[in-house]
């Protein structure tokens, strides 16, 4: 899952947000030097990045691509899957799109000195140029491949995916739709290990 999808999957708690904002950015036991709830969203970050690679409903949505895509089709997935959840977001938030979106910003910016500087860095880029409404629409979601292979050391043509995208638009649609509910229920059931730890879903 991509950005937005971490930072839902936190339920409203900012120390989760942060902790899951860090996930790609903290390795190995590195997360044990972080409060107790930084370091959980920081667990529930790579729980999120696990099920999700290893669930066969999202192999299925990154086979569309493998044909031209290949290694990267994962990577499409995380940002498509971005895109049908701000789409159906009626169906998984209270809290408006837009209202959610400026709320993590702020929290962003306020937490922005504590964060490492390539995070930092990161987070700059995000605001400046808004990635979440990007992820709103299909000509975002081809800017933000386009952007994203052009960081890669390996040849690509992630900017060319929304031919492959609209053909299996209903069919991908439908995986996430899925599969969503059963990411947020392995969410609810990691953080409730966590019985000392007060969070409300």
């Amino acid at each position: 899952m991509n950005l937005v999808a971490h930072q839902l999957l936190s339920f409203n708690d900012k120390d989760l947000q942060i902790g899951n904002l860090l996930g790609d950015y903290i390795k190995g036991n590195k997360y044990l030097m972080f409060p107790d709830k930084i370091k959980i969203g920081i667990l529930l970050h790579r729980e999120i990045d696990s099920f999700t690679d290893s669930h066969e409903i999202v192999k299925k949505s990154a086979s569309y691509f493998h044909s031209s895509q290949h290694k990267f089709s994962p990577i499409i997935i995380d940002v498509i899957y971005d895109y049908f959840l701000i789409k159906n977001w009626h169906l998984f938030s209270k809290i408006p799109f837009d209202i959610f979106k400026e709320n993590c910003y702020q929290l962003f910016q306020n937490r922005y000195n504590n964060l490492p500087e390539k995070l930092q860095t990161k987070i700059s880029y995000l605001i400046k140029y808004d990635w979440y409404n990007n992820y709103k629409t299909i000509d975002g979601v081809q800017k933000t491949l386009k952007g994203i292979g052009k960081q890669s050391k390996f040849d690509n043509n992630l900017d060319n995916i929304i031919p492959e995208f609209k053909i299996n638009f209903n069919d991908l649609e439908n995986d996430f739709l899925i599969f969503y509910p059963k990411l947020i229920k392995h969410c609810k059931t990691f953080l409730c290990s966590y019985s000392d730890i007060k969070i409300s879903f």
